[in-house]
């Protein structure tokens, strides 16, 4: 919660991942199949 989204969901070959800054301010990347 609280978390702003960097770059939004997008498709690369074996799935799909977006980026999130988490409010401390790293950066996370999710990805799923």
């Amino acid at each position: 919660a609280g978390g702003q989204i960097s770059k939004p969901i997008f498709t690369f070959p074996g799935g799909r991942r977006f980026h999130f800054i988490e409010p401390g301010g790293n950066e996370f990347a999710v990805w799923s199949e």
